[in-house]
């Protein structure tokens, strides 16, 4: 399988005559990121990307966010009339239609509207990747031609890896589905795919964290992407990718990654706990749009199924199932009754 992410040199050294054209504070932040240069090319095209966002433009945003779509529809369609050449414009409509009325073909119109528009738009690359793999059913490796596009042009944006990642863990998870969970009766090739795609997925996520904590590549379309908190929702998949990978290298023997993994794990369990909103708040959404999102009780689940792999960490884990189940968790209802913590 070819891989979604290269491992880059933290620091690449440029000729001076490119330095020179490089804003310092630019420069100043991107030396702190895995790839100097499409960081540099990221952050420039950011520019670029926000000219022509206007009044009508954020109105039509606020509408998104606040859950009137229809609304949102026709300020979009009203904007697109005298700005027709805004890319940004169709991507929003593309989300719009995406997101507020699963219309995933209509979405796709749009997206190709902002590709004709600028075919170096990376976001519309990335968004093209999420509707047609997770909406339209499409097939991985045509998912991964625009995802591949998406960031060879803007590697270090942390919303394409978002994306990236969560297609990639998908498939890890498909994998894992198919052996019904069971790595003992799975061939050793089945395991080796799905721990490469936890990989590159692991890889996405930490690279979209990072950004996220950088601030780099803000984006007011990228961030419609997000139904909660970006770092809150991405510190819970990023553990549980880790989680899952601590599985995969503990049945290959590698007990040491296998540890650092789960530890890591609980790491990021514990940072979105510390940003999460409320459980009721989580369950209106999900019931209101339809979805399924990270609780407080789903995290807290999962740290105490962590911490139970822990050496002395049992009364972590009881405590943590005992708080998932306060929340109302099934699951940790029962695992805190068959452990009799």
């Amino acid at each position: 399988m070819k891989k979604l992410i290269i491992p880059f040199l933290s620091i690449v050294a440029l000729p001076t005559s490119i330095q020179a054209n490089i804003d310092p504070k630019i420069a100043e932040i991107c030396m702190k990121a895995t790839d100097f240069q499409g960081c540099v090319k990221s952050m420039s095209v950011k520019k670029t990307d926000n000219l022509n966002i206007n009044p009508n433009f954020d109105n039509t945003l606020t509408l998104f966010k606040n859950g009137d779509y229809l609304k949102a529809s026709k300020a979009i369609n009203t904007y697109l009339k005298k700005n027709s050449d805004s890319k940004e414009g169709w991507l929003l409509r593309a989300i719009i239609n995406a997101y507020g009325f699963a219309e995933f073909e209509d979405a796709v119109e749009a997206i190709d509207e902002a590709i004709a528009i600028d075919n170096e738009y990376a976001l519309a690359y990335a968004l093209k990747a999420d509707v047609y793999y997770f909406d339209l059913g499409g097939s991985y490796s045509r998912t991964l031609k625009y995802l591949e596009r998406a960031i060879n042009i803007s590697p270090e944006d942390p919303y394409i890896n978002t994306i990236a990642g969560s297609i990639e863990s998908d498939n890890g998870f498909i994998i894992l589905e198919d052996g019904s969970y069971e790595l003992a009766k799975m061939s050793r090739g089945k395991k080796d795919s799905a721990l490469k795609f936890f990989e590159n997925a692991k890889n996405n996520y930490e690279i979209a964290l990072k950004n996220m904590k950088l601030g780099t590549n803000k984006n007011p379309l990228g961030e419609l992407l997000f139904v909660l908190d970006a770092i809150y929702s991405t510190n819970a998949e990023l553990g549980n990718t880790k989680h899952e990978l601590s599985f995969l290298y503990r049945d290959k023997r590698e007990r040491q990654t296998a540890k650092k993994y789960l530890e890591e794990a609980v790491q990021h369990y514990t940072t979105a706990l510390s940003l999460a909103p409320s459980q009721e708040d989580v369950e209106e959404i999900e019931l209101d749009r339809d979805m399924d999102l990270w609780s407080p009780a789903e995290v807290y689940l999962n740290r105490g199924n962590a911490y139970s792999w822990l050496n002395n960490k049992w009364k972590s884990a009881c405590r943590d199932w005992k708080a998932s189940k306060k929340l109302g968790n099934r699951d940790a209802q029962d695992i805190y009754r068959e452990n009799k913590c």
